[in-house]
């Protein structure tokens, strides 16, 4: 008799069991329903919490972006303080020249919290001394049809223009009025405004009326994301900062998978430009991508053990009640025997029962972690409006429903064997 045809009766028997017997089956397999929710519901939450991390990671400038930041000289140079230039607008031209590998290079110049006034009206931001490549290295763009950004002849000229984010200009502005051309102080000095930038990917230019809030996001995730103000670098180098020192520079690479020769290649031109001082850093959104990569598996490793152990648990729940089944069938594991049936045969049926509970138990846990899933999206929803939602993957619940499957098979092996190796004449004389 082939092995399928053998199951087939005894998972129908599994069944019937389970519907005779609901209440003990439900308590059985209670502990797999919350393993196999837990599992799924907890490493579904984790790939969501890696998928807002990219998302950010994106808005930062995406993994092909290098920051160049001013850094103190390590301790064996720092005798030579003296000689430290920082990085100036030098170093642009000199990695623009000496590294193919960089498609675009933004200096900035950090000048901070300024007042910006619009006759009655006024905001506090921070403005930022920029130039025309900011825009493709931070992946930010102007709203279309409202200006334009700082180009290389404001940057040569040192003009008096500005570029308003468009939370910034709900502050300066009354609603739906257009800012561009118009004059703004700073610093008590005339600036045009020339263009607004708006980071809310598909959104037009509508400013609401409420502070905070614009198209396509609500509050301070939204102000976050359409926050500043930005003039050419030269005019923050010489009329706010009054040296040629750069806050940072961001570089873009042409191609991500070249980011670590444009890293080195970086590295070097900075060496040979400041005369082997290292008073720089070099950082990637790759590493921090890397970093958060680690994170991501311990969390899953800690995680999956907790819904491991529950999933144990359960496992010990199926292998009680099947015992508990046991006794209470003994006189009819006899009565089977005495008719011709064999151990394997009573091992199969006891064994397919466990696989039944734990497989609807499977199921059932499931549907437990759809709806925590759901409930966590909502929440999230509520508290960050822009975060992605955690969707259930079809390869995790594969795996959620396989690994309780695999749990209730271990947990029946050893009370089917008790019921296969049963002597008929003890079992047709129990009471």
């Amino acid at each position: 008799m082939r092995i399928v045809d053998r199951l087939r009766p005894a998972v129908i028997n599994g069944l019937r069991e389970l519907r005779a017997n609901k209440v003990r089956s439900l308590l059985s397999m209670s502990g797999i329903i919350l393993g196999v929710a837990s599992l799924v519901a907890m490493v579904t939450v984790v790939q969501g919490m890696v998928g807002n991390f990219r998302q950010f990671v994106d808005a930062m400038g995406g993994i092909e972006k290098i920051t160049v930041t001013r850094e103190p000289l390590p301790r064996e140079q720092e005798h030579l303080a003296e000689l430290s230039e920082g990085l100036t607008m030098r170093d642009v031209t000199r990695i623009r020249t000496t590294v193919p590998l960089i498609a675009n290079i933004s200096p900035e110049a950090r000048v901070g919290f300024e007042k910006l006034a619009n006759d009655d009206r006024e905001t506090l931001t921070y403005v930022t001394g920029v130039a025309a490549d900011y825009l493709p290295v931070a992946k930010r763009w102007v709203d279309p049809g409202h200006g334009r950004f700082i180009s290389d002849l404001d940057v040569h000229n040192m003009t008096d223009v500005v570029v308003l984010g468009a939370a910034v200009v709900a502050d300066l502005f009354p609603p739906n009025e257009d800012p561009v051309g118009r004059v703004i102080k700073l610093r008590g000095r005339a600036y045009t405004v020339v263009g607004v930038l708006n980071n809310i990917e598909g959104s037009g230019f509508q400013i609401s009326s409420a502070r905070g809030r614009g198209p396509g996001g609500s509050g301070s995730s939204w102000r976050y994301r359409n926050y500043g103000a930005y003039i050419p670098v030269t005019t923050a180098l010489t009329k706010f900062l009054g040296s040629d020192r750069l806050s940072g520079l961001g570089l873009r690479v042409g191609n991500p998978q070249q980011l670590q020769d444009a890293v080195d290649q970086t590295e070097r031109a900075l060496l040979q430009s400041h005369k082997g001082l290292r008073d720089f850093g070099i950082t990637t959104n790759e590493q921090t991508l890397e970093d958060f990569r680690r994170t991501e598996s311990a969390f899953k490793l800690s995680l999956g053990g907790v819904a491991g152990i529950s999933l144990f648990v359960g496992g010990i729940g199926i292998m009680n009640v099947m015992l508990a089944s046991i006794n209470e069938r003994i006189r009819e594991i006899g009565v089977r025997k005495a008719v011709g049936a064999r151990g394997s045969d009573l091992f199969l049926q006891f064994l397919a029962e466990a696989a039944v509970v734990s497989f609807v138990g499977g199921v059932l846990g499931l549907v437990v972690s759809l709806g925590i899933v759901t409930l966590m999206n909502l929440v999230l929803a509520a508290a960050v409006p822009t975060s992605a939602a955690s969707m259930l993957d079809p390869q995790i619940m594969a795996m959620g429903l396989g690994f309780s499957v695999v749990i209730g098979l271990v947990a029946g092996v050893y009370p089917a064997m008790r019921a296969a190796r049963l002597d008929p004449i003890e079992a047709l004389r129990h009471e």
